[in-house]
């Protein structure tokens, strides 16, 4: 056999977890008809390549590890070593999801015992295109355990996620970290999918509109000037809170001007539809994973209305590719968040709507609500360690069935009585954090909201009024960008944000 042409896909490294508990699909080229056998513990497969690759399903395996996996294929093997069976996840999203665990709240602290020998992490090369370049740094990643000098740049959310899971499981974690911040949903898909429905199209058409005719020199040329100005304003930045470590994003606009964004459109740009879908997931599609980690939409909120289309058509998708069409998808509802000084159009309150209506809606789709989570004027609040305790709660209970009371309290039923609304939640009993209840709404037939007094009317339930609002038809709660909320269950958890007609 000539040398050269086996090889191991390279999502597969010494330290890497395996999905315990199912079939496992490993992968990789080799020679026409060539024979392929895998290796690991007391479990093996034979299969042969055909169109240069090679793909087989090992038989379910259960937790343990350390193990050695060896690949082989006529003379040449591959071998494996510290290969741990286990639990892993997918955690796919934009920005909040890809925050840095180097900088999250507490950051240095979290760092000094990061040390688990059970918990991995893979982190896909960010990228839009497969350039030469991109592809020999694929080549080089490698699954990384988590020690305190290498998980630095990881996702924070899901760092603490998988701590808690590792530590409530008591078996290895694997977390494939595949994200890119300011990406909108679109680009998490392929082509076919978006040109599937007319919402999806509509922005693969956009995007390629503004693009026509678009060299990729100049597309580059732009980006380089980009770049250029984004380092510099970053530079200015780090200046100014050098001298005022607490000054805001709205001082520093008014000093520095705004930050440079969005980056320029082009054919290979990572924020073009499917583009990310094409060079970066279906590199790790179909690594064998328990489910998936979701937290994007804020680059989705402009059309808000539109989202839960994005989301049905992605979770489909995923989990047609990764061949488990009952893949538990755990989504992030946004939290909140504006801008100091800009009007509050109640745009991200609507996705989030569109995100809990997808949780409902699709099968074995459940809802981490961050309500509580956001920063005024930052769109990166930093305390991830909230984020990853209530993912990993979502996992404990819906998934694994080791934990009660995971959901915030949600809208059970609503009735009126005189010019009070009653609103009756699914949990034992509210508590107020704070002087009192906010961010409650009340409208009339005329359709317009106005502000309302609320307050504890028995353990599960809110009264709600407004004197201008004689006659109520519709209550609606936390509809804002942002605000502040007091209103929690027994379970420590937010109440979820709702409107609704009587």
């Amino acid at each position: 056999m000539e040398k050269g042409l086996f090889r191991v896909s390279p999502m597969f490294s010494d330290h890497m977890v395996l999905q315990r508990d199912k079939p496992v699909v490993i992968w990789g080229e080799a020679p026409e008809d060539a024979a392929v056998t895998v290796m690991i513990d007391n479990t093996h497969m034979e299969t042969t390549a055909k169109n240069g690759t090679w793909k087989v399903r090992l038989a379910p395996m259960p937790a343990g590890g350390p193990y050695r996996m060896t690949v082989s294929c006529g003379e040449q093997s591959v071998m494996f070593q510290d290969v741990m069976i286990g639990e892993v996840w997918f955690a796919g999203g934009q920005s909040n999801m890809e925050l840095e665990l180097q900088n999250c709240d507490n950051a240095q602290e979290e760092l000094k015992h990061a040390n688990y020998q059970g918990i991995r992490f893979y982190n896909v090369v960010k990228t839009g295109k497969l350039t030469d370049e991109v592809m020999k740094q694929q080549l080089r990643s490698q699954w990384r355990i988590c020690q305190s000098d290498a998980v630095r740049d990881v996702s924070a959310v899901a760092y603490f996620a998988a701590r808690k899971l590792h530590q409530e499981l008591g078996v290895a974690i694997g977390v494939i970290d595949c994200y890119i911040g300011g990406t909108s949903a679109t680009c998490w898909m392929d082509r076919d999918t978006l040109m599937s429905t007319p919402e999806t199209r509509g922005y693969v058409e956009a995007y390629d509109a503004s693009i026509a005719g678009k060299t990729q020199e100049q597309y580059e040329a732009e980006l380089a000037q980009f770049q250029r100005a984004w380092e510099e304003r970053d530079a200015a930045t780090q200046r100014e809170k050098q001298k005022n470590p607490d000054i805001s994003a709205e001082e520093l606009n008014a000093c520095l001007g705004p930050a440079p964004w969005p980056p320029p459109a082009g054919p290979t740009s990572e924020y073009r539809p499917g583009n990310p879908y094409q060079a970066m997931m279906e590199r790790v599609i179909p690594y064998t994973v328990k489910g998936f980690w979701y937290y994007q939409g804020e680059e989705d909120t402009y059309k808000a209305e539109s989202y839960g289309v994005l989301m049905k058509c992605l979770i489909e998708l995923w989990r047609r590719k990764w061949e488990d069409e009952s893949a538990p998808f755990i989504i992030h509802q946004l939290p909140m968040f504006i801008e100091s000084g800009a009007v509050d159009d109640r745009c991200w309150a609507v996705l989030r709507e569109q995100q809990m209506l997808t949780a409902r809606q699709m099968p074995n789709t459940y809802l981490t609500v961050l309500i509580d989570c956001g920063e005024l004027d930052n769109i990166h609040p930093t305390d991830k360690q909230t984020v990853g305790w209530r993912l990993a709660l979502q996992c404990l209970g819906h998934v694994y069935g080791l934990a009660q009371h995971v959901d915030s309290p949600s809208v059970q039923t609503v009735r009126r009585e005189g010019q009070t609304v009653i609103v009756a939640f699914d949990c034992e009993q509210l508590s107020v954090r704070g002087e009192k209840i906010t961010l409650f709404e009340l409208a009339g037939e005329d359709g317009q909201y106005h502000p309302a007094d609320a307050g504890i009317h028995s353990p599960n339930e809110v009264a709600v009024v407004c004197q201008e609002v004689p006659l109520p038809v519709a209550v609606r709660y936390a509809w804002t960008n942002y605000g502040i909320v007091t209103l929690y269950g027994n379970n420590e958890l937010p109440v979820a944000p709702f409107r609704v007609t009587l």
